[in-house]
């Protein structure tokens, strides 16, 4: 009776350090998340759809091999264009929002200013002309899109996510990070791109992947957030009672060390330009500088609407391409941001501003 007992504990206790072993180790900082993949390893197996030229500029539509996860390849699509024979130009990465795809606009209008831009269509919806059996982005075995909401704040193990156990790996921004850095991968190999010059830019849930990207690629020089990648989403704003805080599925403390924009901000290299709207629901102002002052360099800079909600005037909208030029160009230069000073005069009590 005792040696069968002391068998089947001996069996049992196997086998739990064979599930162990099976079970990846669960980062829990932003080095450690990302500490096994390099962008640069896998062979992207580029594939042009279509080519065409318009009024001097190249438009290549291409897939690329992301990676493969659980077993599966994963292919993005995306829009790539530069100016009619092209050497060695700065190259820029375009990051569409939610709900958007990759944008013909945003490459033309960044190869008529010189570049080489590439605009990935992480969202998967159908491309801009697509014509009928063109390739798509593919996910594969899991789904970092808008088909899969919950992702975005997600931990947790389930289907159309990467590791079996609650684990930063099974945020959607994870994935989307490393597609995007694969996007990286594809400029600095083209004969067109300078690969010493790269740039990153995008809006709303694009402006979040930018920071993502610019906090774990020292490949980027410049880097454009607009009205997103703003840290501390999960504290309260005490001005704000009526917003609702978003609660990841899984530990907090875990999310926010490996997937909180505030985790990523310490990181980042490049010189960063902030666009924004103080009215955003998205971006909000005070976060967005709190996040910034986590930047360990001085190359910040804001620019904010006033009296909008995720838009600019046209006024503050120029503000990134002429940070991009001057990071990646060097024919402009940003004037400095003014010195504001407030004086209070005892005599009558009265407060007024001096700006320098």
């Amino acid at each position: 009776m005792n040696r069968v007992w002391i068998i089947t504990t001996v069996v049992g206790l196997f086998s739990c350090i064979d599930m162990a072993a099976d079970e990846p180790k669960v980062p829990t900082t932003v080095k450690e998340l990302f500490a096994d993949f390099d962008p640069r390893t896998d062979p992207l197996d580029t594939r042009v759809v279509r080519e065409w030229e318009k009024d001097a500029v190249v438009y290549r539509y291409i897939t690329f091999h992301i990676g493969s996860f659980k077993g599966q390849p994963a292919r993005m699509a995306a829009f790539f264009a530069f100016p009619e024979g092209a050497e060695k130009r700065p190259g820029l990465l375009h990051l569409h929002g939610g709900g958007q795809r990759a944008f013909l606009h945003e490459v033309e209008f960044y190869a008529k200013r010189g570049y080489a831009c590439l605009s990935i269509n992480w969202g998967g919806r159908e491309m801009e002309e697509a014509k009928e059996g063109d390739p798509n982005t593919d996910w594969g075995a899991v789904d970092p899109t808008q088909q899969n909401v919950p992702g975005y704040f997600n931990l947790k193990p389930g289907e159309k996510y990467l590791d079996p156990v609650e684990s930063p790996r099974n945020n959607n921004w994870y994935l989307l990070t490393l597609g995007a850095r694969r996007g990286l991968t594809f400029l600095e190999q083209q004969p067109e791109v300078d690969a010493d010059r790269l740039g990153v830019y995008g809006h709303s849930m694009g402006g979040n992947l930018t920071v993502y990207v610019a906090g774990t690629d020292d490949r980027v020089n410049v880097a454009t957030p607009s009205v997103g990648g703003s840290g501390f989403r999960n504290q309260p704003w005490p001005l704000l009672p009526e917003q609702r805080k978003q609660t990841p599925n899984g530990d907090v403390k875990l999310f926010d060390a490996t997937i909180g924009f505030e985790s990523y901000a310490p990181h980042i290299k490049a010189p960063l330009l902030w666009l924004g709207a103080t009215n955003d629901f998205h971006g909000i102002t005070d976060d967005t500088y709190r996040t910034g002052e986590l930047i360990p360099h001085q190359n910040v800079r804001y620019a904010f609407t006033p009296h909008m909600n995720h838009r600019f005037t046209p006024e503050f909208a120029v503000a990134r391409p002429l940070w991009i030029d001057q990071f990646l160009k060097g024919d402009f230069t940003f004037p400095k941001t003014p010195e504001s000073k407030l004086v209070l005069t005892a005599d009558d009590g009265r407060a007024s501003v001096h700006f320098g």
